[in-house]
């Protein structure tokens, strides 16, 4: 005999003669439309009992309390302190991105560099977060021109963590042209991790990433090379890692894009869409695309990579584990584009070269201080974190609208206040106008269909 339920809030959406079915914790079932009819008219026994109340469509005394609990993991992020502290060491870079979202200065300015006080006092503020883990990841411009303010806060930062005993990570974005041995020495040394930008074949590379006089390309492959040799010959599990960003170059070149980090040997690709901040802005009607043009793109890439997949080849897209495990998983992958509240603070804090204090790494790009939060020289992080203002972010990025209420991806989804100024004028956009609104339901779509529908037709691992 069946006991007694309530039905849990849910969403659905239907997908030939199957309904995906979400509740507002996360958990998610797929129905027949037999038992979809039967859950609409509370007609729940037998067997659709038993998966309801598995799946935790339905809330009874067997399952409650791990309802609960897996509520409590998928919002860990809620309690645990900002993890994820990125440092601009520099504003100066050697480059001149087409897409450029740092809003970088040339590398023979003056002024744009962090000092040794300014950045020890940033450190001191970092480990004013409660978060037992602790992130520091330096970026620019190119971060490596300031080399020796890098090595000060690495060696100040693990003699601080002797006495705070936090999991610190560090890690490097650099674009490679201001490495040397030495460097690269200290770093691996060091455990700090690098990570590069890689766009496709040295063509498209270089016309997005403008060397002048040289070639990017064959800066980064070259010490993309060095490292996973060095990583090899020094036993340490790890693969050199790449960022890469698209323009509407990138578009007609889905196959030759993932051939380039298999042939590098890199096991992780994250074709992420291009964000109009910074000097992607004066270049926007070059090097953007519409959704649909970036969806056929991501499609195309997805299915090739599962091509290569049956072949023994070990390559992933990022974003497919990421909705993956948003969907299918007990706890958050902790991914701050797809969280309600977003990252804001609460999961990242970006300080300027100048100890300026803002919510994320776009908020510091847009070129005003709407999202600017104060500074290390002056405020304490409890400060901060509590102010209005960061509250007030903070709450522009939660997913209540009433557009996303509708939406069966809310519990997995977010908003970014930073892209709805720049796209709508407001932090607080109509949501459903967005391009990362339109782009992320059709990844949403497509990753339901082939995983948690079509079982078995996509590879994730």
């Amino acid at each position: 005999m069946k006991g007694e339920f309530i039905i849990n809030n849910y969403r659905s959406k239907k997908f030939g003669d199957k309904y995906f079915v979400t509740t507002d914790h996360g958990s998610y079932a797929v129905l027949s439309q037999d038992e979809f009819k039967r859950l609409k008219q509370e007609k729940i026994d037998g067997k659709l009992y038993s998966k309801l109340e598995e799946r935790e469509i339905i809330l009874t005394e067997r399952n409650i309390k791990e309802a609960i609990e897996n509520t409590r993991k998928r919002n860990a992020f809620l309690f645990s302190g900002t993890s994820l502290h990125i440092i601009v060491t520099t504003l100066r870079c050697n480059m001149k991105c087409v897409y450029c979202h740092a809003s970088s200065v040339p590398d023979n300015s003056k002024g744009h560099d962090m000092d040794e006080e300014t950045a020890k006092k940033t450190v001191d503020f970092i480990f004013q977060s409660p978060s037992s883990c602790i992130t520091i990841e330096f970026q620019g411009g190119e971060p490596l021109l300031n080399w020796q303010v890098i090595k000060y806060i690495v060696d100040y930062s693990k003699e601080k963590n002797k006495t705070a005993q936090k999991d610190l990570v560090m890690s490097l974005v650099t674009n490679f042209t201001a490495m040397d041995m030495e460097k690269l020495d200290y770093l691996i040394n060091n455990k700090v991790r690098i990570c590069t930008s890689l766009d496709g074949p040295k063509e498209l590379h270089d016309s997005n990433r403008i060397f002048k006089g040289h070639s990017s390309y064959d800066e980064a492959v070259k010490w993309i090379k060095i490292l996973q040799q060095e990583y090899k010959k020094r036993g340490i599990k790890r693969e050199a890692d790449a960022l890469i960003t698209l323009t509407k170059k990138s578009m007609q070149h889905s196959k030759e894009i993932i051939d380039e980090y298999v042939r590098l040997g890199m096991k992780t690709v994250h074709l992420r869409f291009l964000n109009n901040i910074g000097i992607a802005q004066r270049n926007w009607q070059d090097i953007s695309y519409s959704p649909e043009e970036y969806m056929n793109f991501w499609k195309e890439a997805v299915s090739y990579i599962n091509e290569l997949k049956k072949k023994g080849v070990k390559i992933r897209e990022k974003m497919v584990g990421i909705m993956t495990d948003k969907i299918g998983g007990k706890e958050d992958p902790n991914y701050a584009e797809l969280r309600s509240p977003c990252g804001a603070a609460i999961g990242q804090i970006v300080y300027n070269y100048n100890g300026d204090i803002y919510s994320c790494d776009e908020a510091r790009m847009i070129g005003d201080n709407l999202f600017l939060l104060g500074n290390v020289k002056r405020d304490r992080y409890k400060d901060i974190l509590t102010s209005d203002k960061t509250c007030g972010i903070v709450l522009s990025s939660i997913n209540d609208q009433f557009v996303c209420d509708e939406c069966v991806y809310k519990p997995y989804c977010g908003v970014c206040p930073v892209c709805n100024y720049l796209e709508q004028g407001s932090v607080i956009g109509k949501i459903s106008q967005t391009n990362r609104c339109k782009i992320f339901k059709q990844q949403f779509d497509w990753v339901v269909r082939e995983i948690f529908i079509n079982k078995g037709s996509l590879d994730i691992k």
